[in-house]
């Protein structure tokens, strides 16, 4: 109970931090352009290139402008154990995390489970907006269904991608302790791999082996494959077999991300680097 009572108790400071500054809807609003900026420059380059060369297809306009989104929806949460640490230690709240008899991982993960609520709707209004505004700009609309049963498949996907994105968060987090600057230099390198390696605008097919394989591997990749199938495909089929190996896969790498967070905070503890000022 208290390790969920600290997890509570860091969510509502993490919502605070992330939205409580403005009026909850206007803040994700505000933090929605951006992303829906990002995802209509990928829908524009491929409709510019496909257009160029005769091949242009509505369902595939859909698979980028679904995972393009998707993909910022991922980096706006796995980031944030970084980022967490990162900004504790430019105003020494880092470091009052242990004081407590727990260690960071609740406050962490606490974090995160904000940074997850308050994505969740902006993914959602960039797909919208993404949809409409390609239809306006590009004058063709993506070929994407949206029922109540796609809508409440994709927030299945959602959730079951919320373990792998902490895990891949923690693992970037246990490098965020031990490095005094910085910080968000590793991360910055890791987005553009998981671009590549996530089938965010392209399928794993296309990439040469073994780099298909890594592909394969991630449970990025069949997350952002469920969800295709819930707004693209309309395939329960489709989204069965994804999320299948996407839910075990997740937790693997939650696991993982925790083994090597504590591995990287006993190393920060030894070496005296959980207190360490930066500037």
């Amino acid at each position: 109970m208290k390790t969920l009572r600290a997890i509570v108790a860091s969510a509502w400071v993490g919502w605070e931090r992330e939205i409580g500054w403005t009026n909850p809807v206007a803040g994700i609003l505000v933090r929605t352009a951006p992303i829906t900026a990002a995802v209509l420059t990928a829908a524009m380059v491929y409709w510019f290139g496909s257009s160029r060369v005769g091949v242009f297809s509505p369902e595939r306009l859909a698979f980028v402008i679904v995972g393009s989104s998707l993909y910022a929806h991922v980096g706006a949460y796995a980031w944030l154990p970084t980022s967490a640490i990162a900004e504790g230690k430019w105003s020494n709240v880092f470091t009052h995390v242990y004081i407590t008899s727990t260690s960071s991982i609740p406050y962490l993960f606490g974090r995160g489970v904000a940074a997850f609520l308050s994505s969740v709707p902006m993914a959602v209004f960039s797909l919208v907006a993404a949809y409409f505004f390609a239809q306006g700009l590009l004058g063709s609309a993506p070929a994407m269904t949206a029922s109540p049963a796609s809508i409440l498949m994709l927030l299945g996907a959602l959730i079951v991608d919320f373990p792998a994105a902490m895990g891949l968060g923690f693992i970037l987090a246990s490098h965020a302790i031990i490095v005094g600057k910085f910080e968000w230099a590793l991360p910055t390198y890791i987005a553009g791999v998981l671009m590549i390696f996530s089938e965010a605008l392209f399928p794993a097919s296309v990439l040469p082996w073994p780099l298909s394989l890594i592909a394969e591997a991630l449970p990025f990749t069949y997350f952002i494959r469920a969800s295709r199938a819930a707004l693209i495909y309309g395939s329960w089929d489709l989204y069965v077999s994804a999320m299948v190996y996407a839910l075990p896969s997740s937790l693997v790498l939650l696991f993982l991300g925790l083994m090597v967070f504590k591995w990287g905070e006993k190393k920060g503890r030894q070496k005296g680097l959980i207190d360490r000022k930066v500037g």
